[in-house]
């Protein structure tokens, strides 16, 4: 008899970050490897991967990893995890093509040969036990489910689904398939319910040709629309709408750009080179469509550089329609209404589709049910999600005639084991958490680090900086204090006299301790010391509690302090002259813009800069 146990690294009570392991005997099959956004909360994150730690320490055991699709959320850690962890990436043609552009970008181009390209239907062998594909209906052709045969039964995975028995293309389900290895003796369903509290079925509120394809028809009128980069299902019905209404295309993204050259995608979309035409030639046209893609804040960052007219090709006008076909994703939420607003701001009409207009292309409560029944699992798993939507996929399992008592929800680093007679919660947990992704280093982003930022966000920082004597350690230069975020501060403002008058007694108080006893003398604690008395004071004089940063160089005291006091005063004197005093002989510019705020003066015949002197 084989041991099976289910273990999530990710997407467990949280959206995104999906990660999930079942381990037959001590083969570990990893299904799925992605990220998710930060919370508002994390200052300088730019991604939040799992914690590989589990998989790290038992590489020997690792069988591959198996995608789902391309989404950033099922594939996005898969760059971070080939950094640590050398195996292979079973995944279809296009989810290769996505994530070598990704490795070319984080320079692992040698990680490529890792990849083995898969198709529905495809069985491996791995000895003991197989895995075999199915296709599934997601926001990526031909995205694949996995059903691993065990000798205690099958255990199915089911990532990115929806359940749509009229879909005919790359997109659509083989239910064929499904009743096939459904008649094999499912021991375990586990499959996602990120949205299973939408009651109902996601088809047909996933599609976005009723909500476009009016302004499809406008004359005289160029569209730029703004998806995920994942969302390649918007991107076909982008496509067949323009192709509808003889429009040509032209992409804004090198990915989609790449996704779009690919045969599959030729053959479903029936697009060909006269269909396409480049960005510029889009500014030349009066009727062409421009696709903005990008995943999570990238597609963001884009968007508010047109909006702002900081674009080096694209610049909106009242000719242009900018719809906005992607609901806010998981962690981006703010982001979201920060670039509705930019926009706003433009001389583009706007159109956005919200989550009430469009679901995203998961299963609701409904598909959850249709799969339980197709499958017809003794075992039921709800992965992907809040608690709230595992109690919801519960539910709709129950309803399905799966026993309450069948059902097994986990939390990330807990211990599922799976045998024929009951499902169990093991004691033991593996390693597991966030890792935190800041563009420079991986998991290197620690508490410390994290409240150190909201800190610095929230209270400023106040950097002291004094020299002393090496030999005697008295003080020779004046105590320099900088604030940023707590004070306005002038040179006359009395707090700043204040602090340098307590400075420089703390640090001639020093210079007495070291001259009396210099085994008693510690750097460090005056600098402790330091730091202590400016927090008090600048505690009570604003409320706040800043960063403090107190530097106090040592250097030689044979050095001519009358030529850098001279060099100093020099520097000041220039700054003085260089500066414009305020005034009655002071110049007021005045800018008046047009109907964009955000056009430059270089762009914007509107835009006229005026110099009045009062």
């Amino acid at each position: 008899m084989a041991e099976i146990k289910f273990m999530a690294l990710g997407g467990q009570d949280e959206r995104g970050k999906n990660l999930f392991v079942v381990q037959v005997d001590e083969d570990l099959f990893v299904f799925d490897c992605g990220i998710k956004y930060p919370e508002k909360g994390i200052l300088g994150v730019d991604v939040v991967i799992p914690n590989f730690d589990f998989l790290i320490n038992n590489a020997q055991h690792v069988k591959g990893i198996f995608l789902s699709n391309s989404a950033s959320y099922n594939a996005g850690a898969v760059q971070f995890l080939l950094k640590d962890l050398d195996v292979p990436i079973y995944c279809n043609e296009i989810t290769q093509t996505i994530l070598r552009i990704k490795l070319e970008r984080s320079v692992l181009k040698n990680k490529t040969a890792n990849f083995k390209i898969i198709d529905d239907k495809q069985i491996i062998d791995f000895g003991k036990n197989k895995l075999e594909t199915f296709r599934l209906t997601a926001s990526s052709p031909k995205s694949l489910g996995f059903a691993l045969h065990t000798s205690e039964g099958v255990i199915v995975y089911a990532g990115d689904y929806i359940i749509d028995g009229q879909e005919t293309s790359y997109f659509s389900t083989d239910f064929n398939h499904l009743n096939k290895i459904a008649d094999q003796k499912v021991l375990a369903l586990i499959a996602d319910t990120e949205f299973a509290s939408r009651m109902s079925y996601t088809v047909p509120n996933h599609k976005i040709e009723r909500y476009i394809a009016s302004s499809f028809k406008e004359k005289k009128i160029r569209i730029a629309i703004g998806i995920f980069e994942e969302d390649i299902f918007k991107l076909g019905e982008i496509v067949s709408q323009a192709k509808l209404n003889n429009r040509k295309i032209a992409i804004y993204g090198r990915t989609m750009a790449t996704i779009l050259q690919n045969d599959m995608i030729h053959d479903d979309f029936k697009i060909t080179n006269d269909d396409l035409m480049s960005v510029e030639d889009y500014m030349n046209s009066d009727d062409g469509v421009l696709i903005i893609s990008g995943t999570g804040d990238v597609l963001y960052s884009k968007l508010a550089k047109i909006a702002m007219g900081n674009d080096s090709v694209i610049e909106l006008s009242e000719k242009d329609l900018v719809i906005l076909a992607t609901p806010p994703a998981a962690g981006v939420e703010k982001r979201h209404a920060e670039i509705l607003d930019e926009l706003a701001r433009t001389d583009a009409k706007l159109i956005a589709l919200s989550d009430k207009n469009i679901w995203s292309m998961h299963a609701s409560y409904e598909d959850v049910k249709m799969l339980n029944n197709l499958f017809h699992p003794k075992y039921f798993i709800p992965v992907k999600g809040l608690y709230k939507e595992f109690l919801k996929g519960e539910a709709a399992a129950v309803e399905a005639g799966i026993k309450p008592e069948n059902v097994g929800i986990i939390d990330n680093g807990q211990v599922l084991k799976i045998s024929s007679k009951h499902l169990a919660i093991m004691d033991k947990t593996i390693p597991c958490g966030d890792s935190y992704v800041d563009g420079s280093g991986i998991g290197d982003i620690g508490n410390v680090v994290l409240n150190e930022r909201k800190l610095l966000a929230g209270d400023g920082v106040v950097i002291i900086g004094a020299t002393i004597d090496s030999k005697s350690k008295a003080s020779v230069s004046l105590v320099d204090i900088q604030m940023r975020g707590v004070l306005y501060i002038s040179e006359d403002n009395p707090v700043t006299k204040i602090m340098q008058k307590e400075v420089n007694q703390i640090l001639d108080q020093s210079t007495e301790l070291f001259r009396k006893n210099p085994n008693k003398y510690s750097l460090d604690d005056v600098k402790r010391e330091i730091v202590n008395k400016v927090k008090a004071l600048v505690k009570q004089e604003s409320g706040k509690n800043p960063m403090i940063l107190c530097i106090v160089n040592e250097i030689n005291g044979n050095f001519n302090l009358k030529a850098v006091l001279a060099r100093s005063q020099k520097s000041r004197n220039y700054v003085h002259k260089a500066t414009i005093p305020p005034g009655k002989d002071a110049k007021k510019h005045q800018i008046k813009s047009g109907k964009n705020r955000h056009q430059s003066s270089k762009n914007n015949p509107k835009t006229k800069i005026e110099s009045k002197n009062k």
